[in-house]
């Protein structure tokens, strides 16, 4: 059971990881494309991988976290 189990998450983690290979992969193949004449796929390929590119960095960089006021910092107990 315990084998049977751990192959079957051995297989997901090889499709996870071979998903993000061909996620990283992505500008390169939009270049490709648009250089063999694939203008508009190409161009799509590029925007979907900046949306990407954008998204995981504005969710990982939030902004500036606002100042906790002194009197909330404090220790009174």
């Amino acid at each position: 059971m315990l084998g049977t189990v751990s192959a079957f998450l051995m297989i997901l983690m090889v499709l996870a990881l071979r998903n993000i290979a061909k996620a990283m992969l992505l500008p390169v193949y939009a270049v490709r494309d648009i250089h063999r004449g694939r203008y508009l796929r190409g161009l799509v390929m590029l925007s979907c991988s900046g949306l990407a590119v954008w998204a995981i960095w504005s969710s990982t960089h939030a902004g500036r976290v606002p100042a906790t006021p002194v009197a909330a910092s404090v220790y009174t107990g």
